[in-house]
């Protein structure tokens, strides 16, 4: 993974329409849960079923997954914005909650069929609830990152 985030560094700009949906409009706040607003429809808010996920961290860790590639005007920078992205999205995480919560970042290499991409997800931080083991992350063939904030 750092490969690819150092070979892009100089470009890290993120694009005004993943800032405008994601960030601008912030977080809806459920139940104990933090989502992107931008991905919960506001009929579908109030039947959230985080049964359906198995707890509440699947719950957020599904509905609040996106491909940055969908939100890119120049695809070729898809990385770049993803980082840019994640700079943006861990300032507003710190400046709005004293909670801590966990990003994953998975990279889909170009060579892949619907490369390059990078998926982009979270939940909160819970003692009792987990969505991937972290500890086995790094034997995953899958590049993925995760940030614990």
């Amino acid at each position: 993974m750092e490969k690819f985030l150092f070979r892009t560094k100089a470009s890290w700009a993120i694009e005004p329409e993943l800032r405008r949906n994601f960030l601008e409009p912030s977080f809806l706040l459920k139940d104990g849960c933090v989502f992107f607003e931008y991905l919960v429809k506001p009929e579908a808010a109030n039947r959230l079923n985080f049964h359906r996920y198995g707890d509440r961290t699947g719950c957020e860790a599904s509905v609040n997954g996106f491909h940055v590639v969908d939100f890119c005007e120049n695809k070729e920078n898809v990385l770049a914005t993803a980082y840019g992205f994640l700079q943006e999205f861990i300032e507003l995480w710190r400046s709005k909650f004293d909670e801590e919560c966990v990003v994953y970042f998975g990279l889909i290499p170009e060579e892949e069929e619907f490369g390059p991409d990078v998926t982009f997800t979270f939940h909160k931080k819970r003692a009792d609830e987990s969505w991937m083991d972290l500890e086995k992350l790094k034997d995953a063939a899958d590049c993925i990152m995760a940030i614990e904030i």
